[in-house]
């Protein structure tokens, strides 16, 4: 596997800029020695304070919030908690839809902006973090910004990071009256080809997809759409995604995203009554999320593993991939507490 340095320029920052001064007496999400991370299918990461000193080891997960939408109408939110069992290390990025840094403002349990925000949280300790817009369109935030977010969670043994999860909240209000949580797409179960079923009549109800390039080419992504009978009544094609961005020396960044309503991929009529949606990236893994508008409701669909329409393979998990995280070679600054 390829070490993944998406935040190569984010720990660069860290190492200049006093807004992370770095305490060793605060939320400790380390361990004094190595922890076993071998259930997460990795070596630990090392944690320094600010003169580079080794202070202990972390185990970490990551993964990706495949859109976010922030500005105009639009607000996204992130919240995650710290188990009972310990301290975490939150970070994250935001990207656009090329898969290029997107500058954010964000308020919430951290006001600032940039293309990344670290804090630790205590044991217990929950946080919110609103994404306002693009810093480029403040103060008025007009424009919606959209793209994706890398999320990546420090913790001092495997339990504490395998419990871990975020979500995050899509809010239009008051212009429509529902809010939308969707979960984060781990690393460390990608796969190629995935389905969900909804209804889509053109008018009160609706679907709408995301999908997220997560791999070393560019593609378009085939959709497929089968009726009540299981009959294949419609297809299209995605414009091509950019793929993980090449940093150089074997280095990944962060992949493309589009999204889009489903009927304006599938030029056909799409079926009357329940259907199922199967996005297909050959041989390409991906991320990818589905939602269901029903007038004034709305809901995230559940997006299940499947296999490719000329294949009858059974679908598989895949519990590794060119994209999963390897950041043991990389110390990593500690970040600080949440502001009080």
């Amino acid at each position: 596997m390829r070490m993944k340095l998406r935040y190569l320029i984010g720990v660069i920052a860290l190492a200049v800029a006093p807004l992370h001064g770095q305490p060793t007496n605060g939320a400790v999400y380390w361990s004094a020695t190595q922890p076993d991370c071998s259930s997460l299918n990795e070596s630990p990461v090392t944690i320094t304070n600010t003169s580079g000193t080794t202070i202990g080891y972390s185990c970490y997960v990551g993964g990706t919030f495949v859109w976010l939408a922030a500005g105009g109408v639009w607000g996204t939110s992130i919240r995650v908690a710290a188990p009972a069992s310990g301290a975490v290390g939150v970070d994250y990025s935001f990207y656009d839809t090329n898969g290029t840094d997107l500058s954010l403002d964000t308020t919430g349990s951290f006001t600032g902006s940039g293309n990344d925000v670290n804090f630790a949280l205590y044991a217990n300790q929950p946080a919110e973090i609103e994404l306002r817009g693009a810093t480029t369109n403040a103060p008025s935030y007009n424009s919606t910004a959209t793209g994706s977010v890398y999320a990546i969670f420090y913790c001092p043994d495997a339990t504490t990071c395998g419990n871990v999860l975020p979500q995050l909240i899509y809010s239009a209000l008051p212009t429509y009256p529902w809010s939308l949580s969707v979960p984060i797409a781990w690393d460390s179960a990608t796969w190629t080809q995935w389905s969900a079923e909804g209804i889509d009549d053109g008018g009160t109800h609706r679907v709408s997809l995301v999908i997220y390039n997560d791999d070393t080419t560019a593609t378009s992504f085939a959709v497929h759409v089968y009726n009540s009978a299981g009959t294949l009544v419609g297809s299209g094609t995605t414009p091509s995604i950019p793929p993980l961005q090449d940093l150089g020396n074997g280095n990944l960044g962060e992949g493309g995203t589009y999204g889009a309503l489903l009927a304006d991929v599938i030029s056909t009529p799409l079926p009357s009554g329940i259907f199922k949606v199967l996005v297909d990236g050959g041989s390409i893994n991906s991320a990818v999320e589905v939602l269901q508008v029903d007038g004034a409701s709305a809901t995230t669909l559940q997006v299940a593993y499947d296999s490719a329409p000329t294949t009858a393979a059974a679908a598989a998990v895949q519990r590794s991939s060119i994209r999963r995280l390897r950041v043991e070679s990389r110390p990593r600054r500690v970040f600080n507490e949440l502001p009080k």
